[in-house]
């Protein structure tokens, strides 16, 4: 489905519809021809999907009708940002799902209680250096180390073609560091393990946050474009 954004004439357009995508880069808005993929059935896509089913039930069934209430009231005082960059509520079941997601992700225990709050302290820096024979992918960040309990929480793409610039697309989730990292933290393993060994001259990005694994919350990124040496 496509999401438009209406002003006195089309502002912003994203999504597809009817065969055609709408979307964004660092030149401005464009149109292209929807093209759908085979689905590859990789084993991160179906752990993702069984989360998700595993998740919905768990809020439908196992949740009392107080903390189901307690997490919509939650979802509607916490919005997130939509591709516009705008605000937007989410449902309760949709938070609960999000939230526990993320802390999946960092290897931590559920939640049934919505958290306190959403709050994270972000990275203020973000050096990433990637190299090519043997692959090595070192994350350097500022502050350091990392408060007590919080991980880094990495997104990356493959390498691609050295003229790419726009990687949002093809940002996938990689991992997460120990709790209060220091810096440099090597992603070495969990890089190649993913996307294969790095190759020279490819263009790859990266996306680093901040993740409190005992409530769900995530900084705002940093990204960086790196070009493998």
């Amino acid at each position: 489905m496509a999401k438009i954004k209406f002003g006195a004439v089309v502002q912003d357009a994203r999504g597809k519809l009817d065969g055609v995508v709408y979307s964004r880069n660092a030149s401005g808005s464009y149109v292209r021809q929807k093209v759908s993929p085979v689905q590859p059935q990789t084993a991160r896509q179906t752990l993702v999907r069984e989360r998700l089913t595993t998740l919905s039930k768990r809020f439908s069934t196992i949740l009392t009708a107080a903390q189901i209430l307690s997490w919509n009231a939650f979802a509607k005082v916490n919005p997130v940002v939509d591709i516009f960059g705008n605000s937007m509520t989410l449902s309760g079941i949709a938070m609960y799902t999000r939230l526990n997601g993320i802390i999946l992700n960092a290897g931590s225990a559920l939640i049934d209680t919505p958290p306190a709050d959403l709050e994270v302290g972000g990275l203020l820096t973000l050096t990433v250096t990637a190299t090519a024979g043997p692959s090595v992918v070192s994350i350097a960040f500022t502050g350091t180390p990392l408060a007590a309990g919080t991980k880094l929480y990495i997104w990356a793409s493959q390498g691609l073609n050295a003229g790419r610039h726009f990687f949002k697309p093809n940002l996938r989730f990689l991992g997460v560091s120990a709790a209060a990292q220091a810096s440099p933290f090597v992603a070495t393993g969990q890089y190649t393990a993913k996307f294969g060994d790095l190759i020279a001259g490819t263009a790859v990005g990266f996306l680093v946050g901040v993740c409190d694994p005992t409530k769900g919350a995530v900084s705002p990124g940093i990204f960086q474009r790196v070009i493998i040496v």
